[in-house]
């Protein structure tokens, strides 16, 4: 058989294996979108009465300043629960936080303040390095605490005994603020690389993870403009890099100047 045939054959094999995947790919999207609606009002329901509880206990005297925070804290979680649901359907018109602005800073240390006891659980060690002088980016605050959110619940849950968590912010260029999230778990695997994105894909124990988390973090960065980079070593740790659009009139100000 004549050699140029054959690399036709298996060029129009792995093209035809390509289309076969990415059309198993889309139609698992389309059922995660046919899915949506139902899971958000299996959702929003008990978020609804966790409001209404929380707000109640809060109406009663006498609680201690502790207790007033926690269930402050409650209410707070369950509204940007309300918000990401609301967002879970609308990635299709990728209208997650378009218009919005947010400190980046701010909504870092926010998240952290949440996620403090997870870290000290695992005796981890969480360094910031912040540039408080960073404009404004373009999306919004609760869009961005999900996509830190997950990311570096990731993290901590891959480092095992203790660890080191690292969380820089600095201004890449005129376009884009950059936010570095780096730990010293046991990195990536290359074929595990290949599919972090992918949704349901998880290789956390069951009850860990549902697989969705970077698949949303990927949706939300795509509809704000952004994008994520990942560099890892095994047996040395991840590094996930992430830009965010300047807000339009911060970028406007700083080029004409």
């Amino acid at each position: 058989m004549d050699n140029s045939f054959t690399r036709y054959v298996a060029h129009d094999g792995q093209c035809e294996e390509k289309i076969i995947k990415q059309l198993a790919f889309n139609e698992k999207m389309a059922e995660l979108g046919r899915l949506s609606a139902g899971i958000v009002h299996e959702i929003n329901t008990p978020l609804s009465v966790i409001a209404a509880a929380s707000q109640m206990v809060l109406n009663e005297a006498g609680l201690s300043e502790f207790v007033m925070e926690m269930v402050a804290r409650i209410q707070s979680e369950a509204q940007r629960l309300a918000q990401l649901t609301k967002g879970i359907l609308s990635f299709s018109r990728e209208e997650n936080g378009v218009g919005a602005e947010a400190d980046i800073n701010n909504t870092l240390t926010e998240v952290m303040t949440l996620l403090k006891y997870e870290a000290q659980k695992r005796s981890i060690t969480v360094s910031e390095e912040f540039d408080y002088q960073l404009p404004p980016v373009k999306a919004d605050p609760d869009c961005l605490k999900q996509i830190f959110i997950n990311i570096i619940v990731n993290a901590l849950q891959a480092m095992t005994g203790t660890g080191n968590l690292l969380l820089q912010t600095s201004r890449s260029d005129d376009f884009f603020v950059q936010v570095r999230i780096k730990d010293t778990g046991p990195g990536i695997p290359e074929a595990v690389m290949e599919r972090i994105y992918e949704p349901f894909y998880s290789t956390k124990q069951p009850g860990e993870g549902t697989g969705l988390g970077l698949f949303i973090t990927l949706k939300i960065m795509q509809a704000l403009g952004g994008r994520i980079e990942v560099d890892s070593v095994e047996g040395e740790g991840s590094c996930f890099t992430l830009f965010f659009p300047v807000k339009s009139d911060e970028l406007t100000e700083n080029v004409t100047v």
